[in-house]
């Protein structure tokens, strides 16, 4: 069975485990599962560990099959409260869903603020979706898949851009000349590549430098 212990370093947490259960280091298995702090989210303040040991080669298959889901457990319900803790900063009544699909954690904000959180073209929801991810995988150790979305926002958007993209292909080929859509997010050129993938009288190009990249369909010759 295995025993945790928190102390303010791992040495600390370790001798505490092996006095406890009686045994020397070399007969135990260490894992250091969550080190926080007593700042907000963890990023000031006294640090402190936590440490679990147990019998070297008596853990069960099942167990550690347990230990991942609780893993995945675990960053869902921290995800959910960094979230709500910044959204309890900006002063937007809300609350939030939480589900796991895929081992991809889906954050959904339900309330009358999310054109507030939103932002022009989805980049306040971005920046919020990308500080928690951040958060959440300096807490773990590790990093997790999270998405954030609000009344739809996400599918709306993903909805509007594909349309706009073959609207704009029909354009370019109509017209012979290639048209420039506005900056947008990597995300949102990922969108607007692959509704375009499949149309072999036209091709897709990123140009422009830094995050928000504007795409450039241009139509093929014919024969190319």
């Amino acid at each position: 069975m295995p025993i945790e212990k928190e102390a303010k370093s791992v040495e600390e947490a370790m001798e505490k485990i092996c006095e406890e259960l009686g045994k020397k280091r070399e007969e135990l298995e260490f894992e250091v599962i969550e080190e926080k702090s007593r700042g907000i989210f963890g990023l000031m303040g006294n640090k402190r560990v936590k440490v679990r040991a147990s019998l070297k080669g008596v853990q069960p298959e099942q167990e550690k099959g347990q230990g991942a889901q609780e893993v995945v457990n675990d960053a869902l319900t921290y995800a959910k409260t960094v979230l709500e803790r910044i959204i309890a900063g900006i002063a937007v009544p809300s609350q939030v869903e939480a589900r796991v699909e895929e081992g991809s954690i889906y954050l959904n904000i339900k309330g009358d603020g999310s054109g507030l959180l939103i932002g022009r073209h989805g980049q306040t929801l971005d920046a919020i979706q990308y500080i928690v991810g951040r958060i959440v995988g300096k807490q773990l150790g590790e990093k997790k898949v999270i998405v954030i979305d609000t009344e739809r926002y996400r599918e709306r958007r993903r909805e509007n851009l594909e349309r706009l993209s073959r609207h704009m292909g029909e354009k370019a080929k109509s017209t012979g000349r290639a048209v420039s859509l506005q900056p947008m997010s990597a995300s949102d050129r990922r969108i607007v590549h692959l509704a375009l993938k499949h149309d072999r009288e036209i091709e897709t190009r990123s140009e422009g430098e830094g995050g928000m990249r504007s795409i450039k369909i241009i139509p093929r010759r014919r024969g190319s």
